[in-house]
């Protein structure tokens, strides 16, 4: 049998035509979806609208994810600092300072990533700021921010690779325990956790962005960098 009649075979079996049928019925499904949401705007958005000037930001996605449903962004910080420990206890490591260097690259790369990396460093603090009045934020700013880091590695520097147990410790549950230092100090003022009084909810909100910048920066760095080979296995700790 030849090979175009072998893939015409492929082509026109059971299995084929199934997966074509469920992919095209998928597709109207999304398609009939998409034509029932609503134009206008529903749901708690007035809400949200109407309670903005009282978030200490100017973007509603900012004060939804900072300020009303702060739950969920701790959360999802929490679940990077899980996903970070688990490949540290997998790579039976606690830091990465026994990855080995990338060799040099060549020149051009090499200046490239020179030029690059503190353009990602301006970029990634300009997301930051701007999560305040616009798009942006902590999640955004945090892997631009851990894509400079991956490509300072790329370029033969230590990067991430260079910090001390403690500082790499540190960085990674910074943005997670900021949120909880937060609640404690909430629940001792007799307020609902998360819950920021008006005057001050716009600094707090910047120091949790920050903490939390930072955190996603380390993470996202770490979970490409730490999955290299080490230099000697008996430097291969568990996490403690």
């Amino acid at each position: 049998m030849s090979a175009a009649t072998s893939f015409k075979a492929r082509l026109v079996s059971p299995l084929s035509l199934g997966v074509a049928a469920a992919s095209a019925g998928l597709g109207v499904f999304l398609i009939l979806a998409l034509l029932e949401v609503p134009r206008e705007a529903a749901g708690l958005t007035a809400l949200a609208k109407a309670a903005i000037p009282e978030s200490g930001v100017d973007h509603p996605v900012t004060a939804v994810l900072l300020n009303f449903r702060a739950y969920d962004t701790w959360l999802e910080v929490g679940v990077l600092l899980m996903a970070i420990m688990g490949m540290l206890l997998f790579q039976r490591r606690s830091d990465l300072r026994d990855i080995q260097l990338m060799p040099s690259p060549e020149p051009v790369l090499n200046w490239l990533i020179r030029l690059l990396f503190p353009m990602m460093v301006v970029v990634s603090g300009y997301l930051l700021w701007m999560g305040k009045f616009s798009a942006g934020g902590a999640f955004q700013a945090g892997v631009v921010l851990g894509s400079a880091g991956v490509l300072l590695w790329l370029a033969g520097h230590p990067s991430i690779t260079g910090f001390s147990g403690r500082l790499f410790r540190f960085l990674l549950i910074i943005g997670f325990l900021s949120f909880l230092i937060a609640s404690f100090i909430n629940l001792y003022f007799d307020q609902l956790i998360l819950d920021f009084p008006p005057v001050y909810a716009g600094t707090i909100i910047l120091i949790l962005e920050t903490a939390a910048t930072l955190s996603i920066a380390v993470t996202v760095a770490a979970l490409i960098i730490g999955l290299q080979p080490v230099t000697r296995d008996r430097d291969r700790t568990p996490l403690t």
